[in-house]
């Protein structure tokens, strides 16, 4: 799914409240030397602003996105790919990945998804950044 929205920053959108998406969050901010990614819960209002225009609202909140610097929206297996590829260095080899389609991906992503606050657990509330870090993050 494409778009034409420009964007100063590629922006992840994760859900604050899975334990797991927010380590992968501190994964990509210790990772992500340029500082290229900015970040924000799916549940925030900046992210029902700006998916809103992008993808059908019942979709919103169910998985990962990924807005490209370009305005592509990314989802799903697509968007962890994506995030990597652009990350650079050792991380593009996750985009190997690729040569399977997303339909097979998104299977595994799917039954992980659906799993992953039994799994992994559930924050009370939503994940939020130390001050450091915090001009990295829409609220």
């Amino acid at each position: 799914m494409g778009s034409d929205f420009k964007i100063d920053n590629r922006i992840v959108f994760y859900d604050g409240f899975c334990v797991v998406c927010s380590k992968f969050i501190n994964l990509l901010i210790n990772s992500d030397k340029n500082k290229l990614n900015k970040f924000t819960s799916i549940s925030s209002e900046y992210a029902q602003k700006i998916l809103r225009e992008k993808m059908k609202s019942e979709e919103i909140g169910k998985f990962i996105v990924y807005l490209s610097k370009d305005g592509k929206i990314y989802s799903k297996s697509d968007a962890v790919i994506q995030v990597f590829i652009e990350l650079g260095g050792i991380y593009k080899v996750i985009g190997l990945l690729k040569i399977f389609p997303s339909s097979f991906r998104n299977i595994f992503y799917d039954f992980f998804a659906s799993n992953r606050y039994k799994w992994f657990g559930k924050r009370d509330q939503c994940h939020l950044p130390p001050k450091e870090i915090a001009d990295r993050f829409y609220l």
